[in-house]
């Protein structure tokens, strides 16, 4: 947003920035940040802007990256943050329908391992399996 900015008695209108060279070299450079719309948690932890003329400092935190091994309760990455790195899923080569028993899945496997059947019968003490 443009300012109308007065110097040594001369207006200048809608002008975005001023430049001044320093006495020691380089120059000052000035914005208006009065239409700047950043707040705290468009920003990522620890860095900053400026937006509605004041210093904004970011509060998204970062997470690192991680591997994570499926177990029997549910794993949550929160919302709110910032992946900073792969974030990756752990697989393993026998999480295979042969390996689960038929009628059971495991994180959508199903299974297809056929378990036999043993009865006794009690009065000739054989064991059957079919």
């Amino acid at each position: 947003m443009a300012q109308n900015v007065i110097i040594n008695g001369v207006t200048y209108q809608q002008v975005p920035e001023v430049t001044i060279p320093l006495v020691g070299g380089g120059e000052a450079r000035f914005l208006d940040t009065a239409d700047g719309t950043a707040q705290a948690g468009d920003l990522l932890q620890g860095e900053t802007a400026y937006a509605g003329g004041a210093l904004v400092t970011g509060t998204i935190p970062t997470k690192a990256a991680q591997t994570y091994t499926p177990g029997t309760t549910q794993q949550t990455i929160a919302a709110g943050q910032y992946l900073g790195g792969a974030q990756v899923i752990a697989g393993d080569t026998n999480l295979r329908g042969p390996n689960i028993i038929s009628g059971t899945s495991i994180f959508g496997v199903a299974g297809t391992l056929t378990v036999p059947t043993i009865t006794q019968d009690q009065t000739t003490k054989v064991l059957s399996i079919s």
